[in-house]
């Protein structure tokens, strides 16, 4: 509470500088600048006081998940569950995963269902193989939501659970949600999406084991801030429901490509409560490039803008409170930073081509009101979001993607309904370096302009001339030269960040450390992992000597006495060490029963996935300032990795 008075008295210091002494009406042109600037800046300022505001009213649900599961497993309280998985064009093998997890989930009134929107026979044999349930429909109207319409019209279970293709839950998922429907008050239940695949953007600027992934701010931050104002969103996975409270929202909305999201505003506005638990309870997939990244995120971009179009607009729905409506509408309007945002990269821009002065000040004057309010932002904002995001993360994040989502915001602004639901690409991992041209084309002819108007100031700051600008103007080129400079420096990152690296697989390598025993013919060495997956492991094994009589291509047998697991094996690698060594092993063809186990070990052991956190905003300066200026480590890393391919 403190601190959050504390940055919106700064916010209001600033504000009132702004408008009072700064804008510019020298000029009809000056004047229109300045006034359209700082709406754009109150846009903005608005958005976040709003954040600011509900920050003030926090929940986190993790105490009373445990006081509900108590009756869930002692068997007092077992509603039937239907697992409904949605598909479409996902890769065979990572449905797999998907099925397995959903199976291996520690409660036993549950049906698992295949829901095959693409028609393909060689997923009706998968859900045949690993014995679930399997649906599929004639059409593809209306996309994941007529879907999910579809199956729920030929299940019965009391709850429905929804899992996207490539998430995984673990084993004790329905034991720590179910229990929340002994109150009759809640009609569906989110819960914390993790994920185990790296950050393509973090990926390529080589900081993906500092930082944790884009999407943690929305679900460690955002997620808690709206549960406060009870407006917690359903973000199409990895939830559960009441089935008689989605019939009686009418199913899922197809109307628009979120139906996630007004489907969960239809079931606030009928008075259920929509509860987030914040544990990491599955993972899944994030984009694994950038132009899949940015896909998925104009789909949301375009969602969220429809709710203009569509009657459940936060605004106009009967049945929310004041408080639900202004944490609904800030969400929507967040998007709107994107164009606003590309405004400001430009305006320094506009001194050079049109002699425009947006506001009056001197640089001292600026650093004196704005400076502290920077600072306290940065500051405190990676405490304020419980460490899952730096300040200058979620900058390179907003500049990356500003482009396209301003474009997309736009066009859903005048033809809400031009495109369908589109989806995000997932296991279609990249073998060599691409860079992303389409992307960076607006970046860096913005880089050039900024350049020419850097050097342009420069030059007239070195050489003032009153007679050709005047004084005000000249000031002006002062806080141009701290702006564009900014703006270099984070232009420079993000056109670096669309250079997409190899990938290695889809089989991810997991940080795993698990005991393990090595026979090499009939003897035994003991040792950990270091890391997994479903094709290989790095282990290290303890041992005093020398395993010279070791080579790659040998044959050795893994034991995981955790999961009782034997797997066959093959040396690919062997790094000797003073008291241990270091060994890659390819994993020979696994049966049935093994994957099922490896994957229930890799991915459905409850408690593995343990939250990442953000470093601290210097030491994540450092790291970005180390990525733009030493780029012969990206390109040695990104050698060593397609070599391994």
């Amino acid at each position: 509470m403190l601190i959050v008075v504390m940055l919106l008295a700064l916010v209001l210091r600033y504000v009132l500088w702004r408008s009072l002494a700064t804008l510019n009406f020298s000029s009809p042109v000056n004047g229109i600048t300045s006034l359209v600037l700082f709406g754009l800046e109150m846009v903005m300022i608005t958005g976040y006081s709003v954040q600011l505001f509900l920050m003030m009213r926090e929940r986190d649900r993790r105490r009373e998940a445990d006081q509900y599961a108590v009756a869930v497993n002692e068997g007092l309280f077992q509603p039937s569950v239907d697992v409904l998985i949605p598909t479409y064009n996902e890769p065979v093998v990572i449905l797999r995963r998907t099925v397995i997890g959903c199976q291996a989930m520690n409660y036993a009134n549950k049906q698992v269902y295949l829901l095959d929107d693409g028609d393909r026979p060689e997923v009706q044999q998968l859900a045949r193989e690993l014995g679930c349930h399997y649906i599929s429909r004639p059409s593809n109207r209306h996309a994941k939501a007529g879907n999910l319409n579809y199956a729920i019209a030929r299940t019965h279970g009391d709850l429905i659970v929804v899992f996207d293709a490539d998430f995984i839950p673990t084993k004790n998922f329905l034991s720590r949600t179910v229990g929340f429907f002994q109150n009759r008050t809640i009609g569906m239940v989110q819960t914390h999406q993790c994920f185990y695949n790296p950050d393509p953007l973090a990926c390529n600027l080589g900081i993906e084991k500092e930082v944790p992934h884009e999407n943690e701010i929305f679900a460690r931050h955002y997620q808690l801030i709206r549960d406060g104002a009870n407006s917690a969103l359903c973000y199409g996975s990895s939830f559960v429901v009441r089935r008689d409270v989605l019939a009686e929202a009418g199913g899922f909305v197809t109307r628009s490509v979120s139906e996630d999201l007004y489907t969960g505003i239809r079931i606030t506005a009928l008075g259920y409560q929509i509860v987030y638990l914040d544990e990491n309870l599955s993972a899944g997939l994030v984009p694994e490039d950038m132009p899949s990244q940015i896909l998925q995120r104009q789909r949301w971009s375009r969602g969220s803008i429809q709710a203009f179009f569509v009657k459940e607009n936060p605004l106009t729905i009967p049945g929310l409170t004041w408080r639900q409506r202004i944490a609904y509408m800030e969400g929507i309007f967040q998007w709107f930073n994107s164009p606003i945002r590309i405004v400001f990269m430009i305006l320094p821009i506009s001194v050079i081509f049109f002699g425009i002065v947006p506001f009056t000040s001197t640089l001292r004057e600026w650093i004196y009101y704005f400076l502290p309010l920077y600072v306290a932002q940065v500051a405190t904002l990676s405490w304020l979001n419980h460490r899952a995001s730096a300040a200058f993360a979620q900058e390179i994040y907003a500049v990356a993607t500003c482009f396209p989502i301003a474009a997309t915001v736009l066009q859903t602004l005048f033809r809400p309904f031009a495109r369908g639901f589109q989806v995000t690409p997932k296991g279609a991992s990249p073998t060599d370096v691409v860079f992303q041209w389409k992307l960076a084309a607006p970046l860096m002819g913005l880089s050039i302009l900024t350049i020419l108007s850097f050097l342009w100031q420069s030059y007239h700051l070195l050489h003032p001339n009153e007679t050709f600008f005047k004084p005000e103007t000249l000031e002006f080129f002062k806080l141009g030269l701290v702006w564009s400079g900014y703006n270099l420096v984070v232009l420079g990152l993000v056109i670096r960040s669309l250079f997409d690296i190899p990938k290695l697989s889809i089989h991810y390598p997991l940080q795993r450390c698990y005991p393990i025993k090595l026979y090499v013919g009939d003897r035994l060495i003991e040792g950990r992992t270091n890391w997994m997956s479903e094709v290989k492991t790095e282990i290290s094994l303890y041992v005093e000597e020398e395993l010279t009589s070791l080579l790659p291509g040998d044959s050795v047998v893994l034991h995981i006495p955790q999961e009782v697991l034997i797997l066959n094996s093959r040396i690919v690698t062997i790094e000797p060490g003073s008291n241990s060594v270091t060994m890659q092993l390819a994993f020979e063809p696994l049966s049935p029963e093994q994957y099922r186990a490896l994957v229930e070990l890799l991915f459905c052991t409850p408690g593995q996935w343990q939250r990442q956190l953000a470093p601290g905003e210097l030491q994540m300066l450092g790291l970005l300032l180390r990525s733009l200026l030493r780029p012969q480590t990206w390109v040695k890393r990104a050698g060593r990795v397609k070599r391994s391919l």
